[in-house]
């Protein structure tokens, strides 16, 4: 099902908190854009799996979450992935 609006309220996380908040990011290794347009809310007390095949961007999201891409060189993020409601990728972000 890809309508959210229409999906089992189980899904949705049955009225549980967003705890990691995707919305509409785009990654780029250089010119090459790795994630296109990702939009995923990820439910607090919810165990959420990524499966996929080699090389669709399951690892490249997950650094996403804990800024590891920031040490690649020439790598940018487009989009807001939000924890608790904060920007992590807002510049002056103390990311200790």
């Amino acid at each position: 099902m890809t309508d959210m609006q229409t999906a089992p309220a189980a899904v949705h996380g049955a009225g549980l908190p967003v705890k990691i908040d995707v919305r509409n990011v785009d990654f780029y290794y250089g010119d090459n854009r790795a994630l296109k347009a990702i939009t995923l809310p990820l439910y607090a007390h919810r165990v959420t799996a990524l499966i996929g095949p080699s090389g669709c961007g399951k690892s490249t999201l997950l650094r996403c979450f804990n800024r590891m891409n920031d040490v690649i060189d020439g790598v940018r993020i487009e989009g807001d992935v939000l924890l608790d409601g904060e920007d992590i990728n807002r510049a002056g972000l103390d990311v200790a």
